[in-house]
């Protein structure tokens, strides 16, 4: 990848319907080796998709922490990652056997009981799962919520979180 890969990059993350058009008039480029660039990031996969972000009234978020047995990682994986469709996103992190989850619901009770879910199945193969609800969304570039330097620091000091062990 080189500067113009990643000016592609920058471009599309806020904007991802931008047209080739539109891009290759920013890049300074032809429309076509534009299109020639964004194809090749799309095949080497460092374009993996183009999202619509939606955010509904009422919606929340609750991430969610799971540390596993060694050997019960892939067990319980596959049940975060399969049991529900309140699940939008499920990352691994450099902590051993850890899974970082991100669920969404408009009901903050079917995200409470998709946490006593995942304590209750898997409770012989967790380590510790804690979860906690998304107060406020400071920045998501994918999102087009930008942070603001001037916000008060006081509003992020209230909050609750629910933890559980296991």
């Amino acid at each position: 990848m080189d500067d113009t890969d990643e000016l592609i990059l920058e471009l599309i993350k806020g904007n991802a319907r931008m047209s080739y058009q539109e891009l290759s008039k920013s890049l300074g480029m032809s429309r076509v080796a534009t299109m020639k660039r964004v194809k090749k990031l799309e095949e080497a996969g460092i374009i993996r998709g183009y999202n619509t972000y939606i955010k509904r009234p009422g919606e929340v978020t609750m991430l969610i922490d799971v540390v596993t047995k060694p050997d019960r990682f892939d067990a319980v994986l596959e049940f975060v990652g399969t049991k529900t469709a309140f699940i939008r996103q499920i990352f691994t992190t450099t902590r051993e056997n850890h899974l970082h989850a991100v669920a969404v619901s408009d009901s903050v009770r079917d995200l409470k009981y998709l946490a006593k879910m995942i304590a209750k199945k898997c409770s012989d193969d967790i380590v510790e799962l804690k979860c906690h609800a998304v107060k406020e969304v400071i920045k998501d570039v994918y999102g087009g919520i930008r942070y603001e330097q001037d916000r008060r620091t006081d509003k992020h000091t209230e909050g609750t979180d629910a933890e559980q062990g296991s």
